[in-house]
C-alpha cells in the first residue's frame, strides 16, 4: 500500500513539475484588426482617425526600435478618446511601451485637467492591457466593451 501511495506521489509531483514548465502559450494578434474593431465596436463620444508618425513622436516617448507595429486612433483633441495597439519586439519591449502608455496618459490628464475637466474620468480609468509582446489602450466611456473586444484576441 505504502508502495502504490509512494508511486502516485511521485507521478503527481512529476505531472505538476511538467505542467509548470510548460511554455506559455503564444498570443499573436493582429494589430491593425484589433485597432479597427475597438473603433467599430466601441462607442466614442468623438471620430477617431489615424494618427501620422510625427504626431506619435510628438505624444509617446517610445524608442522606435522597441515597436515593431502600431495603430493608433486619437479624436479631435476635444476628447481624451483614443485607441494604441503596439506590437513590441519582445516582452521587455512590451514593458516599455506600458511605461510610456502611462506617461501618456498622466501628460494627458495634467492636459486636460484645465482644457476638458469632463475627460478626466476617461483618463483616470482607462483600458491598458499588456498580453505578451503586444500593449493595448483604450480610453473611452465603454470600457466593457473594450475589455470584451481585447479579450477576443489575446485568446
Amino acid at each position: 500500500m505504502k508502495r502504490i501511495t509512494g508511486i502516485l506521489a511521485f507521478f503527481a509531483i512529476t505531472t505538476a513539475l511538467f505542467t509548470g514548465c510548460q511554455s506559455k502559450k503564444d498570443i499573436n494578434i493582429d494589430i491593425t484588426a484589433l485597432a479597427n474593431d475597438l473603433k467599430s465596436s466601441v462607442t466614442f463620444a468623438d471620430t477617431l482617425d489615424e494618427q501620422s508618425s510625427a504626431a506619435f513622436s510628438v505624444a509617446y516617448t517610445i524608442d522606435e526600435a522597441d515597436v515593431v507595429a502600431k495603430k493608433i486612433y486619437v479624436g479631435s483633441g476635444a476628447t481624451a478618446e483614443e485607441i494604441a495597439v503596439f506590437e513590441a519586439k519582445d516582452e521587455a519591449a512590451a514593458g516599455r511601451i506600458r511605461s510610456a502608455v502611462d506617461v501618456h496618459i498622466e501628460d494627458n490628464l495634467e492636459s486636460f485637467e484645465d482644457y476638458n475637466p469632463d475627460e478626466l474620468q476617461k483618463l483616470s480609468d482607462t483600458v491598458i492591457v499588456v498580453a505578451g509582446k503586444y500593449v493595448i489602450l483604450c480610453v473611452s466611456d465603454d470600457n466593457e466593451t473594450a475589455r470584451k473586444t481585447i479579450n477576443k484576441y489575446k485568446n
